[in-house]
């Protein structure tokens, strides 16, 4: 994976690396603010909701956003703000907000993922993350009708700065695997 990203129902803007501190190249998820730095979107910060088969054996399979405050909802913790409670989902112009519970909260998404696998809730995390559990059947999507918010991403660097060959292959590896807008 090229950089790792936060999961979690909220959203924050997150940069994987600043440049202004040295580095060559950093991820940004979320609005991007006045800056010098070139800006290549890339395609959406999407979230997805699933689970374990195991867990949805035991606890059953939510139907609708609602249903979710019968579940173990597990929870990114941020380290700068509280863990969400709410996730929101939309369907067509309407948008649920649902109050979720959690005995679990990291702040790790491997973590999450983790927890996921083995059962202990339901995770809404980033779909480009789940996408392997997902497509091997370790992870079951829910609630496919309804879309979680998705938020801006962009690959950051200088402008003016001398691009090396390897900078450049990583700039276009990011192309390829996050895609475009």
């Amino acid at each position: 994976m090229l950089g790792e990203q936060a999961a979690g129902g909220g959203f924050e803007s997150v940069e994987s690396g600043n440049v202004e501190e040295g580095y060559e190249v950093t991820f940004r998820i979320g609005p991007l603010t006045a800056s010098s730095l070139t800006a290549r979107p890339l395609a959406p910060y999407r979230l997805v909701a699933c689970a374990a088969p195991s867990y949805l054996t035991d606890r059953g399979v939510p139907q609708i956003p609602d249903d979710l405050k019968n579940h173990e909802c597990l929870g990114y913790a941020y380290w700068s703000r509280p863990a969400d409670r709410e996730w929101v989902f939309c369907k067509g112009p309407a948008v649920e907000r649902v109050q979720v519970v959690s005995r679990l909260q990291v702040n790790e998404s491997k973590a999450l993922l983790s927890a996921a696998l083995d059962g202990f809730g339901i995770v809404l995390g980033p779909e480009d993350f789940l996408e392997p559990a997902l497509r091997s059947g370790e992870l079951v999507r829910l609630l496919a009708d309804y879309e979680a918010p998705s938020r801006q991403m962009h690959l950051l660097y200088t402008a003016n700065r001398q691009r090396t060959a390897k900078l450049r292959r990583f700039i276009e590896a990011a192309l390829v695997r996050f895609g475009a807008p």
